[in-house]
């Protein structure tokens, strides 16, 4: 290796056209890099949805899903299954294992699924995909003063067009219903003309076709045969035939029937600043560029207004292009503010021609992992580009060491090639060990399980490129750029002489700081080394004890306030449309109320602060989004402003089951959340169970907003067949069908209409379905007539629930809760209920199981894989470091650094109120590969020097005055470089700063460690090294001053 680097050093032409490669290969990558607003997350699931219309969650829950958990069981790969059964549908989603084929997984999920022929024939055809992660680019309202069909087409065209625009891979539209030809027949029509259900569904099928009947194939040619006589309209509907009478007149639909060619009947609504509307969702495809994507849409936007009919909107609500662009300019300017900070402080200690080339070498660092990031897939995104700017204080370390020791060898009266050669070479070894010692403790994090771990996975990346650059250009290219550097000659005036004599105030100020409060410190430390070590020991414990202790909190993800409000309601099971829609109205008003608040507005200095309101009725639920202004642009909090809507909303509706405002982008993820699970599967033992486990739960300090996904109890109605209906001749199949035909209805057939089929539904009119009385009021028609329906059957009302959960092939019941800050930890709380209420219930309840759901099971997950990799990054280091130094004892010398890491970590987040939190231990993960770089070029120091000769005492106080310059340096370097990152506002920023803060102060407190801490370590393990062999008469004498260590 000292051949190559001399090499370099000696031939500055190979060295800058070495950088000059890796500059242009920069410029090539950021010209080829992909831009979006996240990277992108690969789920790993594959989802099967199977609809079975008309159908109730327990009949789709038996017929349909426990037959696709059992296609599947034998399937390799699957980690986990869940399934969620619900009116007319079913939905399985496959997780699969860690690294396992996701393709593979896909086709044998898929060739099981297709296989299953016990399926009812009234389910649509299985849908089996892999899910994907797709990026949304924006949002775009459209609406206006025009017919809901008109709308539909009007969105429809516009979702077409734009799907061909560069960049667009998707458009889903939102409030999007399904046109329907509904044929409605009232019981009394039934009645009057003697028909059936049957008649009138056989007879729209013989009259409402098309049928190609061959070719007549004749000496003047061939002539296609065909029959034509599809209906498509209502009125083609109308016309045709029930019944021929003897004297040739019909009965025809349109007497007998009202027919309609609407939407189907599954109410959904969306509203826009209060107006009808529908929603498109454009979805980031290739090229991968967000920016350039959303100036395609918006020049298609402009164009098509213009064609638009009169009074429409046609406007962009949510334009993520806009956040990444606004964010992406204000994160470049703290990278040049932090970097600006970096060269201003090495301007101030070291020659400003060292100072520009130490600067360059963080540059060339960073267009070196520019080079390679689309290589490796990474994008630039925001996380990429906050890695950018973590490592700008850590890139630097190795070039200021390089850059000291050349500074210092010049200062020792060698010059030119000699002191180059002499500083890198004095160097080189510690710079390579620093810096593989950080890289070993990033490259776990490419190997963490979860989606945090692929949401963070740009930041290691990013590191270890831009680490393993910076390797390069400090030791192969910063050394000959050095060898130039003459000895400095004294300005007479300008602005050079000002800067000398700044530098020299500073300069003289670290010397002073060295000489007169260091070194007297270490010295006196050294003489009492036992009460230093303790001292030290003492505060790492207390930082364990203020861990462990609850003083401060604990949370998997950290709190991140959001520009998007969301109110989210769930309504009683069985509320009705028109109620329904009065409560989002309400919502709503409340909404704008906020966007009026007096007092929101004086906070905010006048300045509006709501953008716009969405709002969606969907599934009998309601969603209403207030969207904020970027929280860097207005000076009230989304939590306030969620406050302030809830008070504006007041009384909830009776009708109201659930309400929740959430504000924060992790506001969903609840502090506890368990899946609960019997063998039986009865529900209402699940349900026994699950209230069982919430009266514990609340029974525990600091536990709040317990609850189930079992709310949603309801009534259902299940029709009985009486015991002598089967001696009239009817069996369930008879009365089951007809009552299926008369509330549900019976599809006839699917008519092809522009971009959809349409189906052609008969049943009853919708006020004969508006209530259970008129179940009673059915006839059950017979070959020998028709009977009531109470003569044969009976309507039962029996618990029903609205979603039916299932989790590895049982029912469950997810329980989840909230955590006050300062309270046990949702682990801590699980523990105790394991010992304590667990063995009790699994007596009580059959089959009983309780276990971690969602983020709490990713959370143990995480915590334990990053346990285990934290400890083999350890033990490699330990290992290399033992290679490197010939010892034992030393590495571990080294690697104090790291727990005192932890230190100035909590210390970090006691001191700006931040939670600990899984970026925090990431964060920490990054400072364990950083606070060693210093302890182990003070080591390789005391080395060179006891090497030398020198005894014990003089070798550790003189490597810490050799190395007390480049150590402040890298260390204040480091924090600087971060500290624009710790007062960021934007969101993403509030999403790492708690691992910034873990890495910047556990730097600062491992900076303590280096300079008194390891020398007296160093001077206790070898006196007591020396002791030893003394003992056994292979010693050297120790001065009386070190006898009592």
């Amino acid at each position: 290796m000292q051949g190559i680097i001399g090499w370099f050093v000696r031939n500055s032409k190979a060295a800058n056209l070495l950088m000059i490669m890796i500059i242009i290969g920069g410029v090539f990558g950021i010209s080829h890099i992909g831009r979006e607003v996240f990277p992108a997350i690969n789920p790993g699931i594959v989802r099967v949805d199977i609809s079975y219309p008309g159908a109730g969650p327990a009949e789709v829950e038996q017929q349909v899903t426990q037959r696709v958990e059992q296609a599947i069981s034998e399937v390799k790969g699957i980690k986990e299954v869940n399934s969620w059964s619900r009116r007319s549908h079913s939905t399985v989603e496959v997780k699969a294992v860690d690294g396992y084929d996701e393709l593979r997984l896909l086709n044998d999920i898929k060739v099981q699924v297709d296989s299953v022929n016990t399926f009812p024939s009234d389910i649509e055809r299985p849908v089996v995909a892999l899910q994907e992660w797709e990026q949304e680019i924006m949002m775009i309202a459209i609406g206006g003063p025009v017919s809901p069909h008109v709308l539909k087409d009007t969105a429809m065209d516009l979702r077409d067009k734009m799907m061909l625009l560069p960049g667009v891979r998707r458009v889903d539209v939102w409030g999007e219903r399904a046109d329907e030809v509904s044929i409605e027949v009232s019981e009394l029509d039934l009645r009057r003309y003697n028909l059936s259900f049957d008649d009138v569904s056989n007879a729209v099928r013989r009259s409402s076709l098309d049928l190609p009947a061959g070719m007549v194939r004749s000496d003047r040619g061939d002539i296609q045969v065909q029959t034509r006589g599809q209906a498509y309209t209502a009125d083609d509907f109308a016309r045709i035939p029930l019944i021929s009478r003897a004297d040739g007149t019909q009965l025809l639909l349109g007497e007998v029937a009202d027919i309609e060619d609407g939407f189907e009947e599954e109410g959904s609504v969306i509203r826009f600043n209060g107006k009808p509307a529908m929603n498109l969702r454009v979805m980031q495809g290739e090229p991968l560029d967000v920016v350039a994507t959303a100036d395609a849409i918006k020049a298609f936007m402009a164009e098509a207004r213009e064609q638009l009919p009169p009074g429409m909107q046609f406007e962009i609500w949510f334009d993520f292009s806009d956040a990444y662009e606004g964010r992406m300019s204000m994160l470049l300017g703290n990278a040049i503010g932090g970097l600006a900070m970096v060269f201003i402080l090495l301007m101030l200690f070291l020659r400003p021609a060292l100072a520009v080339w130490v600067t360059v070498g963080i540059a060339t660092a960073f267009m070196g992992a520019f080079w390679l990031l689309p290589v490796t897939g990474v994008t630039l995104n925001m996380l990429s580009l906050f890695a950018f700017l973590m490592i700008l204080g850590i890139v630097v370390d190795d070039a200021i060491i390089v850059g000291e020791a050349v500074h210092a060898a010049h200062d020792r009266g060698v010059t030119g090639l000699a002191a180059a050669e002499a500083g890198v070479k004095q160097v080189s070894a510690p710079v390579i060990f620093a810096v593989v010692s950080t890289m070993v403790f990033f490259v776990p994090m490419l190997f963490l399980p979860g989606y945090t771990s692929q949401m963070m996975l740009s930041l290691p990346v990013v590191v270890l490129l831009a680490l393993s650059f910076s390797l390069i250009e400090s030791l192969l290219i910063l050394p000959a750029h050095l060898v130039n550097l003459k000895p400095e000659r004294q300005a007479t005036s300008g602005l050079g002489l000002q800067l000398q004599k700044l530098r020299a105030k500073f300069a003289g100020g670290m010397k002073v700081a060295c000489d007169k409060y260091y070194m007297p410190l270490l010295e006196k430390s050294l003489s009492n080394s036992r009460t230093t070590v303790m001292a030290f020991l003492m505060a790492l414990l207390l930082s364990f004890a203020v861990f462990g202790g609850g003083y401060i909190g604990s949370a998997f993800s950290p709190s991140v306030p959001s520009d998007l409000l969301q109110l989210r309601t769930t309504m009683a099971p069985g509320e009705s449309f028109e109620e329904t829609k009065r409560v989002m109205e309400q919502f709503e008003r409340a909404a704008v109320k906020v966007g009026d608040d007096p007092e929101m507005l004086a906070l905010n200095g006048g300045k509006p602060f709501v953008e716009n309101t969405m709002a969606f009725l969907w599934r009998g639920n309601v969603t209403v989004l207030l969207q904020l202004a970027e929280g860097e642009q207005r000076d009230v909090t989304s939590e306030a402003l969620a406050l302030r809507w809830r008070e504006y909303v007041g009384e909830l509706p009776a009708s109201v089951e659930e309400m929740r405002i959430h504000h924060t982008l992790n506001d969903g993820g609840a502090g506890m959340s368990l899946n609960l699970s019997t063998s039986s599967g009865d529900m209402d033992e699940l349900r026994r169970a699950a209230d069982a486990v919430k009266a514990a739960l609340n029974n525990y300090a600091g536990v709040y907003d317990v609850r189930d996904n079992l709310i949603s109890a309801r009534r259902d109605i299940e029709i009985q067949l009486k015991p002598h209906a089967t001696n009239m001749g009817i069996g369930l199949a008879d009365v089951a069908k007809q009552v299926r035909q008369g509330f549900y209805g019976e599809e006839v057939q699917r008519i092809p209409r522009g971009r959809e089929d349409v189906r052609v539904m008969v049943r009853y009119p919708q006020e004969e379905r508006a209530s259970e009385e008129q179940i009673d009021r059915i006839r059950i028609r017979t070959g020998n007539g028709e009977i009531p329906f109470s003569a044969v059957a009976e309507a039962v009302y029996v618990p029903g629930y609205t979603t039916i959960r299932r989790n590895d092939r049982e029912r469950t019941v997810r329980i989840t809760a909230e955590l006050t800050p300062g309270a046990a930890s949702a682990h801590e709380i699980l523990q105790q209920m394991r010992e304590k209420d667990v063995p009790k219930w699994e007596k009580q309840f059959s089959g009983f199981s309780l276990k971690t759901a969602g983020e709490m099971q990713e959370e143990e997950e995480f915590s334990s894989a990053i346990l285990a990799f934290f400890v083999l990054s350890l033990f490699t280091i330990y290992a290399l470091l033992a290679i490197a130094f010939r010892s034992y004892s030393q590495p571990l010398l080294i690697l104090t650094a790291v727990p005192f890491g932890f230190f100035g970590a909590i210390l970090g987040h006691l001191l700006l109120g931040y939670d600990i939190s899984i970026m925090s231990m990431l964060g920490f993960l990054a400072a364990a590969g950083v606070v060693v770089n210093d302890n182990l070029v003070l080591m390789d120091r005391i080395n060179q020097l006891r090497a030398e000769g020198m005894a014990i005492m003089d070798a550790v106080v003189q490597a810490g005055r050799d190395r007390f310059r480049p150590i402040i340096l890298t260390s204040i370097t480091t924090f600087v470089g971060l500290v624009p990152i710790m007062f960021e506002r934007s969101i993403q920023a509030q999403f790492l700063i708690p691992m910034v803060v873990s890495l910047a102060f556990g730097v600062l407190c491992a900076t303590a460690v280096t300079l008194v801490l390891v020398p007296n370590l160093y001077k206790v393990i070898e006196v007591l090294r020396l002791k030893v062999q003394r003992k056994r008469g292979r010693g050297e004498e120790l001065p009386a001053s070190l006898e009592n260590v």
